[in-house]
């Protein structure tokens, strides 16, 4: 996957993507590259560290610069998240053309305004470029709240203009909820891809000509090893109960890439740090195990775009290699 990198000149756009913890950065990246290079899952913070994500179209690089979801102090202490992860959103930020906001209008208690935490941060690096995602919003019912909400999250200005009726509404309201200086903004679905070609447009118009950082046909800085423990850690985040997945230590085992055959050969070691947990995680029979496998080839396939073997063994800390092993 990493190449000699060519001088090639062609245009270079360089994309944060941040909002709050499950918002849907992760599926937004992997719907407008059209490859599931950043893992996902429906707990948050599956993604604790930059990863990027590279997408070539009419001689554009679209670099994204995948950053954890913004990190509360408590949160960071219950799930034991590495300290790295709080810095890495300003650090992509520093290296980016143009910011993208994903915020989830399908949930009640947030909608109406953007994490605190998140203004402080669009606060600090002002001068760059931001744009307003609104996500899920199939699922809302009432169109009328969509304006309400659009409303309250750009503090009634986008593009530096006032929306219609907001001066009657922000004398009404004092509260500030959002950011006054996003340059855009974008309904989408990232789960069924309504709307994210107009976020691939727009990205690809704000594009500058400079030297190609990677060859066109590269598609992630990540190492394959890497992207093979995330995907594996996104489902084992997706199928276990509370704090278990992240106390859960996992590491890729064996590699191989057979270029002739088109396959992907790997397997995956999971480290439990009781016999209780492991099996928990293998369910009755090695069900459990089973179904987590199928679900880790599936998206290793949208990774790799290859076929692809994977086994994933489960052992115990501190014992010797007594494996659980289930095939």
């Amino acid at each position: 996957m990493m190449h000699a990198v060519s001088k090639t000149s062609g245009k270079v756009v360089n994309v944060a993507v941040i909002g709050a913890p499950n918002s849907g950065k992760s599926t937004l990246i992997n719907r407008i590259i059209e490859r599931k290079i950043c893992a996902a899952s429906n707990k948050v913070h599956t993604t604790t560290k930059l990863a990027r994500a590279i997408c070539y179209e009419n001689d554009t690089q679209i670099i994204f610069l995948d950053t954890p979801g913004i990190v509360t102090d408590k949160e960071q202490k219950k799930y034991k998240l590495p300290e790295a992860m709080v810095g890495a959103c300003q650090k992509s930020l520093r290296c980016a053309d143009v910011i993208g906001v994903v915020h989830d209008v399908s949930n009640r208690w947030i909608k109406d305004s953007i994490h605190a935490d998140l203004i402080n941060i669009l606060n600090m690096v002002r001068d760059i470029p931001s744009f307003l995602i609104l996500n899920k919003v199939d699922k809302l019912k009432s169109k009328r709240q969509l304006l309400s909400i659009i409303r309250n999250l750009t503090n009634g200005v986008i593009a530096g203009k006032p929306l219609p009726n907001s001066e009657r509404d922000s004398a009404r309201n004092k509260l500030v909820r959002g950011y006054s200086n996003f340059s855009d903004v974008f309904l989408v679905s990232a789960l069924t891809g309504d709307g994210v070609n107009d976020i691939k447009k727009y990205l690809i118009s704000n594009a500058k000509v400079a030297t190609l950082h990677y060859t066109p046909d590269q598609w992630t800085d990540q190492t394959p090893e890497t992207l093979i423990e995330d995907a594996v850690r996104a489902k084992f985040l997706d199928f276990l109960a509370q704090e278990i997945p992240y106390s859960l230590k996992i590491y890729l085992e064996y590699y191989d890439e057979l270029q002739e055959e088109g396959k992907v050969i790997c397997s995956v070691g999971v480290e439990c740090p009781s016999e209780r947990i492991a099996r928990l995680i293998s369910g009755a029979g090695g069900g459990r195990l089973q179904q987590i496998k199928s679900y880790v080839r599936s998206d290793l396939m949208d990774v790799f775009k290859k076929s692809v073997v994977i086994d994933i063994q489960l052992r115990v800390k501190n014992k010797p290699l007594e494996e659980m092993e289930i095939n």
